[in-house]
């Protein structure tokens, strides 16, 4: 399973691999993220109310969800390359069509193809590094890929507001599209399969599986509590992120630029703490504590975003930022070994698909109605029992490598 010995060729470095898959991944979160620094332009420019706005960064989970499973088995059946490069046209097709959107339905029907592409991407990246890295790297090697959401989101977070204020919203979503070529023309020529020697063609045994034994990996209990933490931590931190800039303006009186810059540290010190994770997950192996305890710490904090002015809530996002972001690299690291062999990680992503897009599909619908009718202390503290829920199923799950349901046969 291990490649890094291989020296063929500059593409089969794993680092340089792991390299172009990030830079790949972040298109897709990137373009996701796109929408919360100008949530204001949005609704203003379409005539949207908090909850119906909510649905701009909840539908592109639909489709996300709706693929969760299938996304795995294309994979299994396709291969990295193929399934990487087809996300990608999904990214690139969708915010092409929404750039040009004039009503507010166009413009949620181009964030369900954008969907797509992340869904696609989301189990494909994880394969790749699965393939690519032996066990004891495979922590630090997802670490590093695990930053593709904060780094998305940090983008765009910086970047969006200076772009809407020249361009507008529109000028955003062109940028968006501009890295997702950029980002698809490097993995068209630098992402190839690898040689017979390597893990690749060890995969290959896994790839003509029939679908009733690759079902039985949906069976494994484990996956799914895994799964439902994951949910509970996107619903908590995508509503934040989606609705933290809208409240730093409407509520603390905070300029576009200001609010958006506030919540980039979110975002940036979840990306330090990935790296963190990723030291102590391959030193410690301590899966459970670092999968639990910051989502039981979140969920005191988030309560008080509501009460607190703008230099304390400044204080609070870089806070919530960094303790989140242990728990997706405990997560993904997690799911392989979970299901007893990396061969079969994009079947155990799906599941975790499953609950990671239904995370951010409820919770930035749900918040925003709750704000719409009971205000902003409401909304806060109603992520505070969706954490704890996450807690709970964390504690209840077993973290460790277990045998396989399936084996593949050579």
């Amino acid at each position: 399973m291990r490649i890094e010995g291989e020296k063929n060729t500059l593409s089969r470095s794993p680092w340089l691999i792991l390299t172009i898959v990030l830079l790949a991944s972040i298109a897709a979160t990137l373009n996701q993220f796109k929408v919360p620094p100008v949530m204001p332009l949005l609704m203003a420019n379409f005539n949207q109310t908090a909850g119906q706005a909510g649905l701009l960064m909840s539908v592109f989970a639909i489709t996300g969800l709706v693929l969760a499973i299938p996304s795995g088995f294309i994979l299994q059946r396709l291969g990295y390359r193929k399934c990487g490069l087809m996300a990608l046209a999904f990214v690139a097709a969708g915010v092409a069509f929404g750039a040009y959107s004039r009503g507010i339905g166009i413009l949620l029907l181009s964030r369900l193809v954008e969907g797509a592409g992340l869904s696609l991407m989301a189990v494909t990246a994880p394969d790749i590094v699965a393939l690519r890295f032996a066990p004891e790297k495979r922590g630090k090697a997802m670490a590093i890929w695990s930053a593709w959401v904060p780094f998305g989101s940090t983008t765009m977070f910086i970047l969006a507001p200076l772009l809407a204020i020249h361009w507008g919203w529109r000028g955003v979503w062109q940028f968006g599209w501009g890295y997702t070529v950029a980002a698809g023309l490097l993995f068209y020529f630098l992402v190839k399969p690898v040689g017979p020697s390597s893990g690749q063609e060890q995969s290959e045994a896994c790839r003509n599986l029939s679908i009733r034994r690759l079902s039985r990996i949906m069976g494994n209990r484990n996956l799914w509590l895994l799964s439902l933490l994951f949910c509970c931590f996107n619903f908590i931190v995508v509503s934040f992120l989606t609705w933290g800039p809208t409240f730093l303006q409407s509520a603390r009186h905070a300029s576009i630029v200001r609010a958006s810059h506030t919540m980039s540290l979110t975002s940036i010190l979840s990306m330090a703490a990935a790296q963190i994770s990723g030291f102590l997950l391959d030193k410690t192996g301590a899966r459970k504590v670092m999968g639990t305890l910051p989502l039981l710490a979140m969920a005191f904090l988030f309560p008080v975003d509501a009460t607190v002015s703008e230099r304390v809530f400044l204080f609070l996002a870089a806070a919530i930022g960094f303790i989140g972001g242990f728990v997706p690299t405990v997560v993904f690291s997690s799911a392989a070994d979970i299901v007893g062999d990396e061969r079969l990680a994009a079947m155990a992503m799906s599941v975790i698909q499953i609950g990671q897009n239904t995370g951010m599909l409820l919770g930035p619908l749900v918040v925003g109605l709750l704000i719409e009718s009971s205000g902003w202390q409401v909304a806060f503290s109603a992520l505070a029992p969706v954490g704890v829920l996450g807690v709970i199923s964390g504690l209840a799950a077993n973290f460790s490598r277990q045998p396989p349901l399936v084996t593949c046969e050579l």
